[in-house]
């Protein structure tokens, strides 16, 4: 019996030291995958030349694209998103890119304010929550998948700096004035507002200015999210553009411009969109036009290599 108790205590040992080894520094997340091969990517970009942060989920990472603006403005920026990117994810990137980064812009995109936003499985999964809140080592389980092999290329450099076009074309053949109709009332989570809150605090704190801009999707937007949207903006003093109510303007074409009917944008619905955030970026908020500093002559580089602005 002595023997299965001191067996006992030191497995419990060795998980409480795996778990503080794998145990991400910027915070508890859901996908430690994706967030760290994110962070390696912004990792290889020149410390300190980045000026707008992108965040969101899959319906930023196929909407907006940083080298886009850079070829219309010369203004840096940087796509943190992913698909199906949690808020708790997005919160540890918007922090730890700030040990290499001074951004001046913090962009969301805020579709993942209404999704599960925390790190752990969905309520149902209670037990194994409790276990993996006890022993991250089993949370964080697939996080030798992301240890870098001796030799290998430690950061390796996102082209389109963080974003993913596709020409795919499937139209949204629905009711184009979406918009328009009455919807029921949305809620944010109270684990959404409390990593939004870190959120607002950081970003204060580091004096880095916060915008919210929702991108055209008629399967992720009505008026009842708008509202809940625009409250809660107008509550912490943040501005809010919701592009859903701005398609005729912008010039979306719910035949040409969607990947899968009404849910991301495709290439050509995202260059429309990027050059109006472009041009809004530019008009509202004092950035600087890198174009010709040398220091920035990598952008350049990959504008001409990307080959398609």
């Amino acid at each position: 019996m002595k023997k299965i108790i001191i067996f006992l205590a030191g497995f419990v040992v060795l998980l409480v030291l795996a778990s503080a080894a794998v145990k991400p520094a910027a915070g508890e997340v859901y996908d430690i995958i994706n967030t760290d091969r994110k962070l390696s990517e912004v990792a290889a970009e020149s410390d300190d030349t980045i000026d707008v942060m992108f965040a969101g989920n899959s319906l930023l990472f196929h909407g907006v694209s940083p080298l886009q603006i850079w070829s219309e403005t010369g203004i840096t920026s940087y796509d943190l998103s992913e698909g199906a990117m949690r808020l708790c994810d997005q919160s540890a990137l918007i922090m730890s890119t700030y040990d290499k980064q001074t951004p001046e812009l913090l962009v969301i995109e805020p579709t993942l304010i209404f999704d599960n936003a925390s790190p752990y499985k969905d309520d149902y999964a209670i037990p194994t929550n409790f276990i993996e809140k006890i022993f991250p080592i089993f949370h964080y389980h697939t996080f030798y998948k992301a240890i870098k092999l001796s030799g290998e290329d430690e950061s390796k450099r996102s082209l389109f700096k963080g974003f993913e076009g596709s020409y795919d074309v499937d139209p949204y053949k629905k009711d184009p004035d979406y918009m328009q109709k009455e919807a029921d009332p949305a809620t944010i989570p109270e684990i959404n507002r409390k990593y939004l809150r870190e959120i607002v605090d950081f970003c204060r704190e580091k004096n880095i200015g916060i915008l919210l801009i929702a991108m055209p999707s008629p399967k992720n937007y009505n008026m009842g999210i708008h509202n809940a949207l625009q409250e809660w903006a107008d509550a912490n003093g943040i501005p809010f553009v919701d592009t859903n109510l701005m398609t005729d303007e912008i010039g979306i074409n719910w035949e040409t411009d969607t990947k899968d009917r009404g849910d991301h944008l495709n290439f050509e619905g995202s260059r429309k969109v990027t050059g109006f955030i472009a041009d809004y970026l530019k008009e509202n908020y004092d950035l600087t036009d890198h174009r010709g500093d040398e220091r920035y002559s990598q952008w350049d580089a990959d504008l001409a290599e990307a080959g398609v602005y």
